[in-house]
């Protein structure tokens, strides 16, 4: 079941996100607070929208970002994404991404954006879910130490 996500959601979806990344190939460390800290803030962004799909008795993945107006009709920033790690490649993120893209299309967005780090996995399921990389745009980056 796909549903959209609720504030009450936001305990669950850290728990999620820090057992997920801690996978690999990714292998992350995170503190729990810091992910609250940053699920919390894209929640209480305006315009910030997110769904879950639901398996197993709980969320066993999310997606949340945030919609902006844009001259042409509203572009969407997907800000997170993540499946449960043993629920991986069993066809939950398609069913989310397609409940997102539904769910995005009667809000009449035009655009769908997201970062990714290039040549892993997780590009290559956008590709397959019909995200391109923009000829239009790029990434720029710049440290500050």
């Amino acid at each position: 079941m796909t549903r959209h996500l609720e504030a009450s959601d936001l305990a669950a979806c850290v728990e999620l996100y820090v057992s997920t990344f801690a996978q690999p190939p990714w292998g992350e460390t995170w503190d729990p607070r810091i992910v609250h800290a940053r699920l919390d803030q894209i929640v209480r962004t305006p315009g910030s929208f997110g769904v879950v799909i639901l398996a197993g008795g709980g969320i066993a993945g999310f997606a949340l970002g945030i919609s902006e107006p844009w001259h042409e009709g509203t572009h969407f920033y997907l800000k997170e994404m993540c499946v449960a790690h043993e629920r991986q490649r069993q066809g939950l993120g398609t069913r989310l991404m397609d409940y997102l893209f539904e769910e995005l299309r009667e809000q009449d967005t035009k655009r769908v954006y997201l970062l990714t780090a290039r040549g892993d996995m997780s590009e290559s399921f956008y590709a397959k879910a019909g995200f391109y990389t923009s000829p239009k745009m790029i990434l720029m980056a710049r440290r500050i130490e």
